[in-house]
Parts: C-alpha cells; sequence; structure tokens
C-alpha cells in the first residue's frame, strides 16, 4: 500500500516543481485566463478497476481481490459522471459514483479472525456490495504559459484543488462455517453465515494539483493527484487520474470530446472495534473512458 501512496505524492510534487520550472525559464509572461462567463463540462465516464486490499465486516477479516472481468460480471447497476463549472480561474467540480454487486463470488476471501474475535471462518462464498463515492471540490488556476513560439504553441496550466470525498459503503459476505467461532455479530443460516456491515459513512477532505497540456487546439492531456484523509475520517486516502482528451464534433452548440485514461484510488478506512469493527484497506485502479459535453 505505501508504494502508491509515495507515487501520488511524487506526481503532485514534481507537477508543481515542473510549473514553477517552466514558468522560470520562458521569458514570456504567463498567458491571462480565460474569457469571463461560466463555462460547463458534463462527463458520463466508465471505470473498471481492479480492487485489492483488506476490509474487516463485523470484526472477521477478508482479503479482497477482484478483476475488471469479475466487477463487470456481478455488476448490478452503475452510474459515474464528473461535473464542471468553471469561470475564470476558478473552477467549481463534482464526481458521483454508485456501484451495486450482487452475488459476487470472487470479491472476498475470508482470513483468520482479527485479534479481537475468536474463531474461523470457511472460504467465502458470495458477497453483497453497494458503494457511493461522491466528490466535490474546487480548484483555482495558479499558472498559465505558453510552450513553444508562435500563435501554434501549446498552452498549459496548473489548477490547486482541495475538496471533500463521501463515501457510504454496504458490504455483506457470506461464508461456509468451519470449526469453532464467536457467532456475535453474525446471521447463521445453516451452514454459513452471513456477516453485515450495515451502512457505512464517512467523508474525507482531501488536496491536490491538475495539470493540463493542450497539445493541440482539439487535444490534450490531463494528470491529475491528489492526497487526503489525514485520520480526520480515514487514516489516509490518495488519487490518481491521466487522461487523453480528443474532440469528436459539435452538436445544438454542444462541443463533444472522448477521453481515455487510467484512474487509481485508494482509500484506508477504519472504525469501531472487536465485533463491532469495519476496515476498508483496498486501492481501486483501472482504465476510465468517457465523453464530455462542453457548452
Amino acid at each position: 500500500m505505501r508504494l502508491p501512496v509515495i507515487a501520488a505524492a511524487a506526481v503532485l510534487c514534481a507537477g508543481v516543481a515542473h510549473a514553477d520550472g517552466a514558468v522560470t525559464q520562458t521569458s514570456q509572461s504567463p498567458i491571462a485566463p480565460g474569457p469571463s462567463g461560466w463555462h460547463f463540462k458534463f462527463t458520463p465516464y466508465a471505470w473498471l478497476p481492479w480492487i485489492n486490499g483488506d476490509a474487516t465486516v463485523r470484526g472477521r477479516d477478508f482479503s479482497v481481490e477482484q478483476n475488471p472481468a469479475q466487477v463487470l460480471g456481478s455488476l448490478d447497476f452503475a452510474w459515474m459522471s464528473y461535473q464542471e463549472a468553471r469561470r475564470g480561474a476558478i473552477t467549481l467540480f463534482s464526481d458521483v459514483m454508485f456501484t451495486k454487486n450482487t452475488n459476487s463470488g470472487s470479491f472476498a476471501r475470508s482470513k483468520q479472525f482479527s485479534r479481537h474475535v475468536d474463531g474461523t471462518l470457511g472460504a467465502a462464498i458470495s458477497a453483497d456490495y453497494k458503494q457511493w463515492i461522491v466528490e466535490f471540490g474546487g480548484m483555482y488556476e495558479t499558472n498559465r504559459w505558453r510552450l513553444g513560439p508562435g500563435p501554434g504553441a501549446a498552452d498549459t496550466t496548473l489548477d490547486l484543488l482541495a475538496g471533500g470525498r463521501y463515501w457510504h459503503q454496504e458490504l455483506d459476505v457470506d461464508v461456509g462455517l468451519a470449526g469453532t467461532l464467536n457467532v456475535d455479530g453474525l446471521v447463521i443460516s445453516g451452514n454459513r453465515a452471513l456477516a453485515r456491515s450495515g451502512g457505512v459513512d464517512w467523508v474525507d477532505p482531501f488536496i491536490g494539483a491538475r495539470m493540463t497540456y493542450h497539445h493541440s487546439p482539439t487535444d490534450s492531456f490531463v494528470l491529475r493527484g491528489d492526497i487526503g484523509g489525514f485520520g480526520w475520517a480515514s487514516r489516509f486516502t490518495w488519487q490518481a487520474l491521466a487522461t487523453y482528451n480528443f474532440y469528436l464534433g459539435s452538436h445544438a452548440a454542444i462541443d463533444f470530446d472522448g477521453y481515455l485514461g487510467y484512474k487509481a484510488l485508494s482509500v484506508d478506512y477504519v472504525q469501531g472495534d472487536g465485533i463491532n469493527r469495519y476496515e476498508f484497506d483496498v486501492v481501486q485502479q483501472g482504465p476510465v473512458v468517457g465523453i464530455t459535453g462542453r457548452f
């Protein structure tokens, strides 16, 4: 878990350092922010991640491991969209993601109980999980400069950002019984036990940066990273996103862009003790694809 955290922090630091270096090395003044007035973006997207880590439900420990095909195979419903409103140097944004997966036989594998609970369980039979991740915040453009001479030179911008990330999770794991165990907090049915987390909610603050390089008037590369949690709710969380954006066309005064990229999101959250302990220490990472409407 520590290597991705260090990598994410390095991406942020490198982005800021590169921005400062570019400004000092060029003889041109920073380009003025764009025209006044609000500009909006709406981006529905799809993200198919690998999921790896550890979870604890009702004091019972599980390893979590799933690939994109397995995620898609157990998916009941999903909604993912990014919204942005920009005026001059100020940007307001939100990102809404909801997923519901049922009867996933690959999501969780039981482990030995934590030190708080006695007993053992057999292999996990299936898992149902529901997750909301709602991100909200603002950005401020701190640097804008032009790389290369002439009117066709590429613009590059750096935005610093801050916001919050709301999480809601419900995780139910159906496991086989083995040996002796403390059944407190488990729903027993025949030779199976169901560990239910119930609804778990928290909000993590985060800070970060976004760098946008306009390769041409119709193509751009975006690199974004953030870190957060800091013990406020989760112990630590980080996110990294890299996308290539390209112009598709216009219709009804709306410009449409497609984009392809890679997104990684990690969170390490824990609450409670004993049979009330819930922990979610997981990295989700994988390809992302979407289409953006600009107006």
